[in-house]
């Protein structure tokens, strides 16, 4: 997020809460692959497709994110599958190694007309982007890394509300 809502624009992008809301309103499906998003956005009643590209980090970082990881997972006690110590972004930036995207350093592409780059689309893919990794932090490691398989998202610790029993619920 930190990509798209930069502090150094002069003027807010009237874009983001549209983007914001498409991805809250669960109008993004994601499809990831190691260093590749492909998403379709259905945005008033049409869908969009998009694709943004992301650079995988070179062999050496790639080593010594693995060896910071492996660190950090050893010292940290009742992590969750996918989760990630809080206390890795301070190590990733003592070490110059950048999970976030520049912007210009990312390939994207959407099939609607929009003139603005990026459109709306793009960055309602990257909002839900986000919120994946807010559930499941080592997404960003399997994003840039060539060695990670990007796995699903199991859903594990979702109950559907329509499994709830109301009365029970509240006692």
């Amino acid at each position: 997020m930190r990509t798209i809502e930069s502090m150094r624009t002069a003027w807010p992008n009237r874009l983001l809460p549209r983007a914001r809301s498409l991805a809250r309103n669960h109008a993004v499906t994601l499809t990831i692959r190691t260093h590749r998003l492909d998403a379709d956005v259905v945005d008033s009643g049409a869908v969009h497709r998009v694709r943004i590209d992301l650079p995988i980090w070179p062999e050496k970082t790639q080593t010594d994110a693995g060896r910071l990881i492996a660190r950090a997972r050893a010292v940290t006690r009742g992590l969750g599958p996918g989760d990630l110590p809080d206390a890795l972004d301070a190590e990733f930036r003592q070490h110059g190694i950048r999970v976030a995207v520049a912007l210009d350093q990312q390939t994207a592409a959407c099939d609607c007309r929009s003139r603005r780059r990026p459109c709306v689309h793009v960055l309602a893919t990257v909002y839900a982007l986000t919120q994946l990794i807010d559930e499941r932090p080592v997404l960003t490691i399997e994003l840039r890394s060539s060695r990670a398989e990007v796995a699903e998202p199991t859903g594990a610790g979702w109950i559907a509300l329509s499994d709830l029993d109301p009365a029970g619920l509240y006692g």
